[in-house]
């Protein structure tokens, strides 16, 4: 028959897997059975988690303090000092938790074990109140006191996860990353509950890295979890973390879940934990517009009560959305000495000192002061911009942008009430497409990244239906290659935004002119630039345009698939009619300042899907779409000469050329092979001989690359985007592991022309990858290309480059040239 100690280690065990019913059965027969009063005690204490895991919060405080009246030895008294500071900790008496700590650590010195364990608590108490610097110290000496104890990897994990967690604090990504999924191998075998702690806190790091929706099926799995378990406390504190993830995205629904959060805290007995709940939906509140005098009232009762409660990170935010409120009711007064209270400095999350930013931004707004907004706004950009360069993933750095979308945005608003076309520029190039102004870092070697791929290459050629384990399967591997490309350390440097007369100076010379087509809320503005002059154009409302390119999209891919059959001409008809209507709004207000010049478009995310070298005015002029003016000027630079080949070339002028036609393209192998004849020289790759490894050796050691083939574009995972190749799809994630890259690629696949524009103006896909990889020019089509079209057009447009004329000029020239559609789009630097 078991022991007392047998008994309570089982009940220890139940209770760890949420079997709380198991464990107080285990426990009533431990007590029963206990003759040594420190065994009895450890027994209670258990009972104490129990009942504070089941919402009997108070009690098991009092049995705790009761247990203190003992005489007990010295490494049990201290266990009961630690049970109650934990207990302490959760119901948010952050003062009397440490207090209880520093106790609890004095007495257990001489217990490795246990000592750990205490550190690790202690931490969380130093996270909750924002002193991450201790909870680091903490979390550290934790895992190393339990580093020589065989037995104990689970708490040395969790010691890892927290130091994880910390480290997400403090804006390290990568490094939170890292540590979470290597805790996560040990802690997430055990049990639901852990798999939904690995899984909240990996959300927090998806939300952080500007990733909310992934995040959001990451947290509301995991109170799902929480809930099933009976874990409530754990389930409210799930659900408040939701609530933060979707506040920018919808306000209202945050509001909701933070509601429920704050019920669910105060049912555990949880009361701090519920004001910080009850903080998040007055955020919410806010942030979906409230005005009310009462809404004011609430916001600055509870941060008075945050801040007694040493939760000066949550303080921060309510105080600065209070004062917020108060700009919304033209209390600046009020709204001045709110920020006034709210102490930051560098070691801030960069979140809220961002938040600090666009706060101080509005204030200085609203007293009619553009010079000091407009200073709010650059410093807060520049704080991100920094963060941002530090990533070497192009995945992780265009989502990072989603943080600074309300600086953007007022920065924009702020240059387009100035007037000034110098201010236009900056805050166009500074609102958007800064992924083309971090200095591209190639990632090292990974050759796990290298198997996964190979694998997913494999899976997803097979098509698993949705829910089946190839399915699953394939889910994990896009996981885990995203998520070990963002370990990719950046170069931290970015570089200034360009001026605008370094931009008229190379226009002058090129004979061209930029236009920036810049949105806000539903106006569009265009900032036109040549040698001569500057101007900003007002183009009217975005919601008619964006209309008429909805339909423009669809109206092309019809006619790729009806070009000789009776809906062709009704179907040209309907498409020349919008592609005429579009051009009435976007380019003929221009004409008179764009003459016959060559064009530098950077237009906004929302234009994205704009058949640009379609429209007319635009038909047979020669275009290039750089990410940015400031990226335009860096790769105009980097290669002044479109025609010079790369060292080792056969002569002078010469370029190293390879084509590929992937499977079941009708006339890829004839586009291919067609193409190379211009070349002389060139290298083919078709049939079986065009496979992923095959494609990237060729890709490393030719001027131009040509990919023909079935593509698909991928919006959620747009680095996973793909051509189709013999032994599957090759992706985007395929391009960022190439030692080098071509100095100009075609993409002769429908869809590849095709991006997603995240939050912030950052648009990614295909083409964006081969131009942060290096590449200079990239051609691509965003909507289907017919096969004998492509075939034709290339293989003359290869005619043209490889006798002397830049590649923006050759496909303007086929363009213009062309009886049929032809929607490729030229980015980088075309010429």
């Amino acid at each position: 028959m078991a022991g007392a100690e047998e008994l309570h280690r089982q009940a220890q065990r139940a209770a760890n897997r949420g079997s709380f019913g198991r464990a107080a059965a285990l426990l009533d027969r431990a007590s029963r059975s206990a003759t040594d009063p420190d065994v009895l005690t450890r027994v209670e204490l258990t009972r104490a988690y129990v009942e504070a895991e089941t919402g009997r919060a108070g009690p098991a405080l009092e049995r705790c303090e009761s247990l203190l009246e003992r005489e007990l030895q010295p490494t049990t008294r201290g266990l009961v000092w630690s049970q109650l500071a934990l207990l302490r900790l959760r119901t948010g008496a952050l003062a009397g938790s440490l207090t209880a700590f520093e106790q609890a650590i004095a007495l257990l010195s001489s217990d490795p074990e246990n000592l750990g364990r205490a550190l690790l608590n202690r931490g969380n108490v130093h996270l909750q109140s924002g002193q991450v610097a201790a909870a680091v110290a903490d979390f550290t000496a934790a895992r190393d006191q339990l580093a020589p104890l065989e037995d104990l990897k689970v708490e040395r994990a969790k010691a890892e996860h927290n130091l994880g967690y910390a480290r997400l604090l403090t804006g390290d990504l990568v490094g939170a990353l890292r540590m979470i999924e290597d805790a996560a191998e040990v802690l997430a075998p055990l049990s639901s509950a852990f798999r939904a702690t690995v899984e909240q806190d990996r959300a927090e790091v998806l939300t952080a890295a500007g990733r909310p929706r992934e995040a959001m099926r990451s947290l509301e799995a995991s109170a799902a979890a929480y809930g099933a378990r009976g874990l409530r406390t754990f389930q409210a504190d799930c659900e408040l973390t939701l609530a933060w993830t979707v506040l920018r995205e919808d306000p209202a629904r945050a509001r909701v879940v933070a509601r429920r959060a704050a019920r669910h805290f105060r049912g555990q007995a949880s009361p701090a934990r519920a004001v910080q709940a009850d903080a998040a939906a007055v955020v919410a509140e806010i942030s979906a517009g409230a005005r009310s005098p009462s809404a004011l009232l609430r916001a600055d009762a509870l941060a008075s009560d945050l801040l007694q409660l040493r939760l000066h990170r949550d303080a921060a935010v309510l105080q600065l959305q209070a004062a917020r409120l108060a700009v919304r009711r033209d209390d600046l007064v009020g709204a001045r000495r709110r920020v006034s209270r709210v102490r930051l400095d560098p070691r801030s999350p960069l979140p809220v000192r961002l938040l600090m930013r666009e706060v101080r931004a509005e204030i200085a707004t609203a007293r009619h002061d553009p010079r000091h907004a407009l200073h709010h706004v650059r410093a807060g950009l520049e704080e991100l911009h920094t963060w941002q360069s530090s990533f070497g993933s192009l995945d992780l750095q265009s989502t990072l942008v989603g943080h600074g979308r309300t600086l953007a945005v007022r920065g924009l608003e702020l240059a387009l009430a100035d007037g000034r076309p110098e201010q236009v520029l900056e805050w166009s190039e500074r609102a958007r497409a800064l992924v083309g102004r971090v200095t591209p870092v190639h990632p090292p070697a990974d050759e796990q990244v290298a198997a996964d791929l190979t694998e997913l290459r494999l899976v997803q050629s097979q098509s698993p239906a949705r829910g089946t384990a190839g399915w699953r399967r394939a889910e994990l591997l896009r996981q885990r290659v995203r998520q070990r490309q963002w370990y990719a350390e950046g170069a931290g440097t970015v570089t200034e935004p360009a001026h605008l007369a370094e931009v008229r100076s190379a226009l002058d010379e090129d004979g061209a002119a930029l236009v920036a087509h810049v949105v806000v809320g539903d106006r569009v503005t265009a900032l036109v630039v040549t040698g001569e002059e500057a101007r900003v154009v007002p183009l009217g409302h975005l919601a008619p345009v964006r209309d008429r390119l909805d339909a423009v999209t669809a109206d092309l891919t019809l006619a790729a698939g009806h070009r000789h059959d009776g809906l062709a001409a009704p179907l040209r008809a309907a498409l020349r009619a919008r592609l005429a209507d579009v051009a009435e709004r976007l380019v003929e207000p221009l004409a008179g300042l764009l003459g016959e010049r060559r064009l530098v478009l950077t237009p906004s995310g929302a234009l994205a899907s704009t058949p640009w070298s379609l429209l007319p005015g635009l038909l047979g002029r020669p275009i290039t779409i750089p990410p940015s003016a400031t990226r335009w000027l860096a790769l105009r630079e980097s290669h002044p000469d479109p025609g010079l080949s790369k060292p080792g070339s056969s002569g002078p002028g010469a370029r190293r050329v390879g084509l590929v036609a992937g499977p079941g393209v009708a006339r890829g192998e004839e586009e291919a092979r067609r193409s190379a004849a211009a070349w002389g020289d060139a290298s083919v790759l078709c049939g079986d001989a065009a496979t992923a490894a095959a494609v990237s050796r060729l890709a490393e050691r030719v001027d131009v690359l040509h990919l023909a083939g079935h593509g698909r574009h991928t919006g959620e995972n747009p680095l996973f985007s793909a051509v189709e190749l013999a032994d599957g799809p090759w992706f985007g994630y395929d391009i960022e592991r190439l030692a080098s890259v071509p100095d100009t690629v075609v993409l002769s696949a429908c869809e590849l022309g095709r991006v997603s524009v995240r939050a912030g103006e950052e648009a990614v896909g295909m083409s964006a990858a081969w131009l942060h990889a290096g590449a200079r020019t990239v051609l691509s089509s965003p909507v289907l290309l017919a096969d004998d079209v492509a075939c034709e057009v290339f293989s003359h447009w290869h005619a043209l480059v490889a006798s002397g004329s830049a590649p923006a000029d050759a496909l303007a020239e086929v363009c213009g040239a062309a009886e049929d559609v032809v929607p490729l789009l030229c980015f980088g630097a075309g010429w």
